[in-house]
């Protein structure tokens, strides 16, 4: 069988390839070793002056006191890193325990104390003895990568990192035993957004801090050690970049660093940054947050140096070449977010989306959920099957002009909302794969999802989880209005409790707020009652290297997006398999900010042609291939922006360890990255994962069955398994075998739900 294209989103480039040394795949991209190739730069959206004039903050922006700084003069100002590294996880292991590694190119000094718990894992990376226990270090110069040389303070034993006390007893100690006027505590593990994250599944299986932990621990933290607050607390963790976590943050902290976006397993720059506040101690915290982004990926040690480098290469992707440091940084740069956040800002911020919430309940909630479903959005934590939550604030309210125009209040909330983050983004950094990033997200579910997190009684709920901000925000107010209709009350809100505190034991978390029960029936604005026609084909039969058109029509509102759904049939089962699955293109394609989303017209119906050509894909390690199915990732680029993912699960071949998730892969065929999740079905916090030779994934196979579902369900069974070798892995296309094929329109509404019509086709010899 021949290889061949797949439709306009997923093309060979055979002719480039032809031309290339070799390339290899990383965490969000495709290197080429050919020389004087422009390097990809992160877009570099927001960036303003460390501080705005005093005559242009907003009212109500100054903090009542000095958080986390005292009156000492910046000439004579010294500084604590707190590094709580949470390495007790097979996945992440390794990469944190070279993030202490990379510290220590740069160490501490008179004036910069830098200070680790780290908590190892049994049975993953083997590296420096082996040690499973929790270890303290003062953190000194040292330039032997392979091992840990610091000054070992404690080896605490076997502690559970994700219990918020084991980050109080640390972080107490740490500023009771070396004080200074600034301090910093960075939290480096799975992130989860408002739903916390630092999992720590030995000695406690399950155990993990909720945003209300954090809450919680740092309020315990000021208050037994005296300090005026945190200078910067940072999360080197996925997805924490939310409003709903920069709230937490607002009494404890001056300044934070977080990703809207999964972080590749690099990790920050800690060489960088570390380096620039070791040779500047007299910088602001404010200064430090932005040099933390500012070094993230290009200046990591791992790409600096050339042997790091090498080895950095070799490992995570079984290549060997000249890569030069501007190529990987480029390259890794891809799918990448990260943003330093005032957090003075949040009460103003808070204040615009309030104002935001009360004139959207008016609106035309179907404009509301189609801005929701085409918002710039980040991996879903619920499960792949649903849609993301997790949306980005900006270029959200920017959507929300093209679906809700002509309100001027709406307008003017808008406009307040983004004069609001302008103040709280210092600055951020996004890759062309997150062209619409700003710097914060915010959860807006499907109706789906909101059942599962709005009930009084789910797990988790979202007003109890993330309850300082529920009493700040009517955010949380306005998602029940649009599912249920529920009337706003604007005086609900409580903006006080974002104001910096000290000196003031904090009431519990979980005691700030009583949800507002569920009342009334959950209708979702974005459900479309969609039908389609049955379809009708150019031809039923088609040879390999033919194609077939098929055509129909489609009725009802709030169309989204489109796929083909492509089914192979098994006589030995006597079901159908899930072959391929492609996105179809609207006629017309519209664009913001760089995220295109497809436009069906104003009307309630209307046709469509599509012409498919028999094409299924395998991953290939070499020397074995599997068949795999690859779900399209991102709608309306070119084939050089193109992502697609491979559903199963990854086995550790050393412990047997099994992790839910997926393989991606660029539009040329090469792997991306791996993502494992913490938790068994597939949802939880997402981390990449570096495989070892020998490690497997087990693909997913998805079946189309009508038993007991007459109308058909889809359902996932274990499928072949891929080994890790020595060689990248990468998908291959092939003419589709001669069968009988199912050819499957599926219409998704701005709800997330789906409509699907099949018309049988044969392949022939």
């Amino acid at each position: 069988m021949s290889m061949k294209t797949k439709s306009t989103y997923r093309l060979f480039h055979i002719l480039i390839s032809l031309l290339m040394v070799f390339s290899v795949s990383m965490a969000c991209g495709t290197i080429e070793t050919v020389e004087g190739e422009p390097v990809i730069e992160p877009t570099r959206a927001i960036v303003r002056p460390t501080q705005a004039p005093a005559a242009t903050r907003p009212a109500g922006m100054q903090p009542t006191r000095p958080v986390g700084g005292g009156q000492v003069s910046p000439q004579d100002q010294t500084w604590l890193i707190l590094l709580y590294q949470d390495a007790d996880d097979e996945i992440l292991e390794k990469d944190i325990y070279l993030d202490l590694n990379e510290a220590e190119i740069v160490g501490s000094n008179d004036r910069v104390k830098i200070v680790s718990q780290i908590d190892r894992y049994v049975g993953a990376f083997r590296g420096d003895g082996n040690w499973a226990d929790a270890r303290r270090y003062l953190v000194t110069q040292d330039s032997n990568f392979d091992a840990i040389g610091s000054q070992l303070l404690a080896e605490i034993g076997e502690v559970d990192s994700g219990d918020y006390r084991t980050l109080v007893d640390f972080a107490t100690w740490g500023i009771q035993n070396y004080p200074a006027d600034k301090v910093v505590l960075i939290l480096s593990d799975h992130g989860s957004g408002w739903l916390g994250g630092w999992s720590d599944d030995d000695p406690r299986r399950g155990s993990k801090f909720t945003t209300n932990d954090i809450d919680q621990a740092l309020s315990e933290i000021i208050n037994q050690t005296g300090i005026p607050g945190f200078e910067m607390v940072g999360f080197d963790a996925c997805l924490m970049s939310q409003v709903e976590v920069m709230s937490m943050l607002a009494p404890y902290a001056r300044y934070t660093v977080a990703s809207e976006e999964t972080e590749p397993a690099l990790g920050w720059a800690y060489s960088g940054f570390l380096a620039e506040l070791v040779a500047r101690p007299e910088m602001t915290g404010a200064e430090l947050a932005e040099s933390v982004v500012s070094t993230y990926i290009a200046h990591d040690w791992r790409i600096t140096d050339d042997q790091a480098r090498r080895v950095f290469i070799r490992e995570n992707f079984n290549a060997s070449g000249n890569f030069s440091a501007n190529q990987v940084a480029g390259e890794l740069m891809n799918g990448v977010t990260l943003a330093a956040i005032d957090l003075s800002a949040m009460t103003q911020l808070n204040s615009a989306l309030n104002d935001l919430a009360v004139a959207l309940q008016s609106a035309d909630q179907r404009g509301v959920a189609q801005a929701r479903t085409y918002a710039q959005s980040y991996t879903s934590v619920f499960g792949e099957r649903y849609p993301p939550s997790y949306i980005d604030i900006g270029h959200f309210v920017s959507l929300l002009e093209e679906t809700l125009p002509g309100n001027s209040q709406i307008s003017s909330a808008i406009q307040a909302v983004r004069n609001a983050l302008q103040q709280a983004v210092l600055s951020e950094i996004h890759g062309k794969q997150r062209p619409g990033s700003t710097g914060l997200s915010i959860f807006f579910p499907n109706s789906t999802v909101f059942r599962g997190t709005f009930n009084p009684n789910s797990s988790p709920n979202y007003s109890k989880t993330a309850s300082r901000f529920a009493v700040a925000s009517l955010w949380d107010d306005f998602v029940l209005a649009h599912y249920t209709g529920q009337a706003i009350n604007p005086g609900s809100a409580d903006l006080t409790v974002l104001a910096p505190v000290v000196g003031v034991v904090q009431p519990e978390p979980g005691t700030l707020v009583t949800p507002a029960p569920e009342t009334g029936e959950v209708v979702a604005p974005g459900s479309g009652n969609i039908t389609i026609k049955p379809i009708t084909l150019s031809s039923s039969t088609v040879s390999p290297q033919g194609t077939v058109m098929l055509s129909t029509e489609i009725s009802g509102q709030n169309v989204g997006y489109l796929y083909i759904y492509v089914l192979y049939y098994d006589q030995d089962s006597a079901s159908y398999q899930t072959a391929d699955i492609d996105y179809i293109a609207s006629e017309t394609t519209k664009e913001m900010n760089g995220v295109y989303y497809p436009d069906w017209g104003a009307g309630v119906s209307f046709p469509l042609d599509f012409e498919w050509s028999p094409t299924v894909f395998f991953l290939n390690n070499g020397g074995e291939e599997v068949f795999a199915v690859l779900e399209p990732e991102t709608y309306g680029v070119g084939s050089a922006d193109t992502f697609y993912t491979v559903r199963g699960y990854f086995t550790f071949s050393d412990s047997g360890e099994k992790r839910n998730g997926y393989i991606r892969f660029n539009g040329e065929g090469k792997l991306d990255s791996i993502w494992g999740y913490t938790n068994a079905d597939g949802t939880g916090s997402p981390r990449q994962i570096t495989p070892l030779v020998g490690d497997t994934f087990t693909v997913f196979n998805e079946w189309l069955e009508f038993t007991p579902n007459p109308d058909g369900e889809f359902v996932d069974y274990e499928g072949g398994v891929i080994t890790f070798s020595d060689q990248p892995l990468e998908f291959v296309g092939y003419d589709a075998p001669p069968s009988d094929y199912l050819l499957a329109i599926i219409v998704e509404d701005l709800d997330g739900n789906t409509t699907l019509a099949y018309a049988q086709v044969t392949v022939t010899e």
